[in-house]
C-alpha cells in the first residue's frame, strides 16, 4: 500500500529538521569563520547574503543525498512513521529525485526571493507543493513526479487493520 500525503510529509519535516539542524551546526563550526577571513565586507557588500544562502542550500542538498543514499531511501523521517522507500534505489535514482527533482524547487524559489520577488517565489514554491500534495492524495497510484521518473514510490510498511 503506498502511503499518504500526510504522513509523506511528516516524514519529510522530520527529516528536513534533522538535515537542516545538522547545516546549521557546519555553518557555525565552519562557514561564518571562514566567510569573515574571505570577504572583504566593504569591498564586496551584499555578497554575504548570497554566500550564505549558497552555502545553506548546497549543503542541504548535499547532505540531504547523502543521508538518503547511506540509508538506502530508509530515512529516520520514514522509519519512524513505518514508511519505505521502494523501487530501483542507487545513487543515481537518489541523484534524480532528491537533487533534480527536490531541490530544483529551493532553487527556483531562492532565485526569485534574491531577485526581489518573495510573493511570486512563494506561489510558485506553494503551487509546486500542492501539485505533489494532489498527485499523492487523489491519484490511483499516490506517485508524484519525481516517483514516476525515478520508478520509486513510498509505501506503508505499517499493519493496516480494515475494521
Amino acid at each position: 500500500m503506498t502511503a499518504g500525503p500526510f504522513k509523506r510529509f511528516a516524514s519529510f519535516a522530520i527529516d528536513f529538521v534533522l538535515i537542516i539542524s545538522f547545516v546549521f551546526t557546519l555553518w557555525r563550526i565552519f562557514g561564518s569563520g571562514t566567510l569573515e577571513r574571505l570577504l572583504d565586507y566593504e569591498a564586496r557588500e551584499g555578497l554575504e547574503h548570497y554566500t550564505v544562502l549558497a552555502f545553506h542550500f548546497l549543503g542541504f542538498t548535499l547532505v540531504n543525498y547523502l543521508y538518503q543514499g547511506i540509508t538506502k531511501g530508509q530515512t529516520l523521517g520514514r522509519r519512524f512513521l513505518f514508511l519505505r522507500l521502494s523501487g530501483r534505489i542507487d545513487w543515481w535514482s537518489l541523484f534524480m529525485r532528491e537533487v533534480l527533482w527536490k531541490a530544483y524547487i529551493w532553487a527556483f524559489a531562492i532565485t526569485f526571493i534574491n531577485i526581489d520577488y518573495f510573493g511570486f517565489a512563494l506561489y510558485i514554491y506553494l503551487a509546486l507543493w500542492i501539485v505533489d500534495f494532489v498527485l499523492i492524495a487523489f491519484s490511483r497510484d499516490r506517485r508524484t513526479i519525481r516517483d514516476k521518473v525515478t520508478r520509486t514510490k513510498v509505501i506503508l510498511d505499517e499493519v493496516v487493520y480494515p475494521f
